[in-house]
């Protein structure tokens, strides 16, 4: 059996093609040969826009995807984006626990799982590891008075309402558009995860960068989601196939954090300016996090109590983090001075989190 797996990599020679190759390895091992997994680079097959089809009609068998493009099909997975402000934002240990717990939060949510369900999709990682969002600009300031008129791409509803409440003119781009916008100055920044950023090159036109330094901005993440091939496999093939998963995960985390420091190192590289944002802004940031988790228990897409279920869920990924030794050394610009990568094994937390939560949904 071959399944073709659309990669989250835009290339095989990006880094986050390590883990995607990971993955399908994995699936022939375990298989002693009997599944293969042909791994395309950059969407050939189908794009975002027609992915879920293609997931259905059997182009595809496993592929990457964007749901956050598409709230009115996964108006639940929207609303989880709309809550990731309410992640701790570190550059390495709390990036762990907003993984974590979007995952957990993720994987028990029935309004999640039903909207997948309705669209014939099967989730196999709802939250594929995202790391933090940070914004680039062509031009250096943190505060209300520099955002004021700024065009900025965003990439999910919750980005909109809050580029437009700093005063700035939200612009909705693919991803793939981006480098050319901010490089002819059609638009000034862009909020983004520092892989992204990192394997697009923004750093050469676009260093100035801003962070929270306490509760993170919003942030979007894809999903790694299988069809109707995957679908109609004996349950021993999907049991493979869904825990081939944990090594791919192993590799994926090992680059979180090490993408943080890296942007570190562009930015500085280029003459950027890395800066917290102004007070102001991040007074706008919090009244944006909690309209949105008023918005999201009035809708009750995520559970009558989801702020409760947020704080517990980043509580408990607090103390285990904690408790498997995963510290930060200091602040997001001091990064390449602390982290070493050659020392973070992310293991411990990748085996802790499908036992705690993954497990649970293995097929069966």
């Amino acid at each position: 059996m071959e399944l073709v797996f659309q990669a989250s990599a835009t290339s095989p020679n990006s880094d986050t093609a390590i883990s995607n190759v990971a993955f399908a390895e994995e699936v022939e091992k375990r298989s002693n040969g009997q599944i293969t997994v042909e791994v395309l680079y950059g969407h050939p097959v189908a794009g975002y826009a027609e992915i879920y089809d293609a997931l259905v009609d059997g182009r595809v068998d496993i592929s990457y995807t964007n749901p956050a493009y598409n709230p009115d099909m996964f108006d639940g997975f929207d609303a989880l984006v709309s809550l990731t402000s309410s992640l701790p934002e570190s550059p390495m240990a709390g990036e762990l626990v907003a993984i974590a717990a979007l995952t957990e939060i993720a994987w028990n949510s029935e309004e999640i799982q039903e909207d997948f369900a309705a669209e014939g999709l099967v989730p196999l990682v709802p939250v594929n590891p995202p790391g933090a969002y940070f914004s680039l600009c062509n031009e250096p300031g943190n505060s209300l008075d520099d955002w004021q008129g700024r065009q900025v791409r965003i990439g999910s509803t919750t980005h909109s309402d809050l580029v437009t409440s700093m005063g700035a003119t939200p612009v909705s781009l693919e991803y793939v558009e981006t480098y050319e916008a901010l490089q002819r100055k059609t638009i000034d920044c862009t909020m983004i995860v520092m892989s992204a950023a990192r394997e697009a090159g923004y750093f050469e036109i676009a260093p100035n960068m801003q962070y929270t330094g306490g509760m993170a901005m919003p942030r979007i993440f894809g999903s790694m989601l299988a069809g109707s091939k995957y679908d109609q496999m004996p349950t021993a093939y999907k049991q493979i196939v869904f825990d081939s998963w944990q090594t791919a995960h192993n590799e994926t985390m090992g680059l979180v954090a090490l993408d943080n420091m890296r942007a570190v190192e562009y930015a500085t590289e280029n003459g950027g300016e890395i800066e917290t944002f102004s007070d102001d802004v991040l007074d706008l940031i919090d009244e944006n996090r909690q309209a949105s988790m008023d918005k999201a228990m009035e809708n009750g897409l995520l559970g009558e109590d989801i702020e409760t279920e947020m704080a517990e869920t980043v509580e408990k990924w607090e103390g285990i983090v904690s408790e498997l030794g995963y510290e930060d050394g200091g602040s997001f610009p001091e990064m390449p001075e602390w982290y070493d990568p050659e020392e973070f094994d992310a293991e411990p937390y990748v085996d802790r989190l499908y036992e705690e939560v993954v497990s649970q949904h293995r097929p069966s």
